[in-house]
């Protein structure tokens, strides 16, 4: 599903996760501005899975990472489900590309054989610490004779590739950091091929970044280090290195790194807490980047279209709860009371018909910060039988000033009403607010009966819902039965 045009070819750019975790929030932020570069420039968006930790990785990992973008919306053209030109995309089934660009770097004495064990490494290490010394690889291999390096190897001495780094400067051209200049003196000769075959992080990044095409590379300014390593690789196979940004890290609010102890931290964990995916990304778009103006509630589509890489600020990324609860709040909004009841519907009695869920959605969608809301909403009134009474709301009513005369009036009043809807169920209640003026009461001494001898209950929502939802005649006959209950107890 390749989306570029041979004139005009928009961003190619990949969000290449480790499925060593559920998709983190900081990851989804950068899955979400490599998709809003590719949907906006009508590039690419490609998914490659960096999964080359063996013991970490999983396949369950693996789907929480691509259910949980593609519940975001976050779709992409290349990918281990869907395949490309460049694939495989998981870096496990890459093993043999990484090892022929390790053998040509070996060959053009741009890498080396290292056959320094991990026990050597670490007693060399411990000497510099001793001594006070700053510990990098100290090259050892780099000065083995060719007689040497044959011996070792006769021997069936395991080894690994190290890249030779050059002399020089090294400068890493970023679009929002401008030039990250770094001397390569201070850059070990870091592994590119373990002994055991497996590519090292640098070269199997850099392989893929080449050989798929890669124009931008979007991350975390954690990944700032790493990308001076990645040019010294990109220069010695002799391509261009792509357009880089990296972006600030997302934090929680007490400016340490958004971690389990600042709560949910994972996008399952979020949706299975009742977010709106297109408020989750409306959020995570805003930390970091600002359209130019004070807009802040935004649709995926129109954030595809007003986001650019310009609007992105190096600033810390905060998050904050409360702005997320806005935002999901507002979101809500957007929803028509059909749409929410498809997304809550699982919470609802099944017995009810549908225009019945649909009004009692409408009825506490109010006190909703969030879809798990509806479970504490108190939707059991409409379910409850006719005449039966919480012990509440049954020494309510008894309590009561002019109750019989209350409940009549309520009779009288919605039966005078034949038709139902929002309007009538409005006039419904001036109505009565209009005759117990005219007795001499509060409104609240017919209201309030209203709402105990229709729902049984001391709770619910506004009462217009409640007409609207068992009609003008279904409230009368619910009053009635509340009237007969209250006899019955009397007896």
């Amino acid at each position: 599903m390749t989306r570029r045009d041979g004139d005009n070819p928009g961003a190619r750019v990949r969000f290449a996760p480790s499925p060593t975790g559920r998709l983190h929030l900081g990851s989804a932020r950068t899955a979400l501005f490599n998709w809003l570069v590719a949907r906006g420039s009508g590039g690419d968006m490609i998914l490659r899975l960096e999964d080359t930790d063996r013991e970490r990785s999983s396949a369950e990992f693996e789907r929480d990472i691509m259910d949980s973008m593609l519940w975001m919306g976050l779709d992409w053209d290349e990918g281990p489900d869907v395949g490309g030109e460049h694939g495989p995309y998981r870096q496990s089934e890459r093993m043999d590309i990484y090892s022929g660009y390790a053998r040509r770097l070996l060959e053009e004495d741009r890498a080396y054989r290292c056959y320094c064990t991990p026990e050597e490494l670490k007693e060399r290490k411990n000497a510099a610490v001793g001594e006070g010394r700053a510990w990098r690889y100290d090259r050892k291999c780099l000065g083995l004779t060719d007689e040497e390096r044959a011996r070792l190897t006769a021997e069936g001495r395991p080894y690994a590739i190290r890249f030779r780094v050059p002399e020089g400067e090294v400068t890493v051209n970023d679009m929002l950091r401008g030039e990250v200049k770094v001397n390569a003196s201070e850059i070990d000769d870091f592994i590119i091929l373990r002994s055991d075959g497996r590519a090292g992080f640098h070269l199997a990044v850099v392989v893929d970044d080449i050989t798929m095409e890669v124009t931008h590379v979007i991350r975390g300014d954690d990944h700032l280090t790493n990308a001076v390593r990645h040019v010294l690789i990109f220069r010695a196979l002799g391509a261009a290195p792509p357009m880089f940004l990296h972006h600030s890290l997302l934090m929680g609010p007490d400016g340490a790194k958004l971690s389990k102890r600042h709560g949910a931290t994972s996008v399952s964990d979020y949706r299975e807490m009742g977010y709106l995916p297109q408020a989750l990304i409306n959020y995570l778009a805003l930390l970091s980047w600002s359209p130019g103006d004070d807009r802040e509630i935004f649709t995926p589509g129109e954030l595809v279209e007003e986001f650019s890489i310009e609007g992105v600020s190096a600033g810390k990324a905060i998050f904050d709860m409360d702005k997320l609860n806005w935002l999901n709040r507002q979101h809500m909004k957007m929803l028509s009371d059909s749409e929410l009841t498809d997304l809550v519907i699982d919470h609802l009695d099944r017995s009810l018909a549908r225009d019945k869920m649909e009004i009692a959605v409408a009825s506490v969608r109010n006190g909703m910060e969030t879809l798990a809301d509806i479970a504490s909403q108190p939707l059991d009134i409409y379910v409850r039988p006719a005449g039966e009474l919480s012990d509440k709301a049954a020494g309510e009513l008894v309590k009561s000033p002019d109750i019989e005369e209350a409940l009549d009036l309520l009779i009288s009043t919605l039966e005078k009403h034949p038709s139902n809807g929002m309007a009538t169920a409005e006039r419904i209640v001036d109505d009565l607010r209009r005759e117990a003026a005219e007795r001499g009461w509060k409104a609240k001494t017919v209201l309030w009966p209203f709402r105990l001898a229709v729902t049984g209950s001391t709770v619910g929502p506004d009462l217009t819902y409640l007409i609207l939802f068992w009609g003008p005649g279904g409230c009368a006959d619910r009053v009635r039965a509340t009237k007969r209950t209250l006899e019955e107890r009397d007896e």
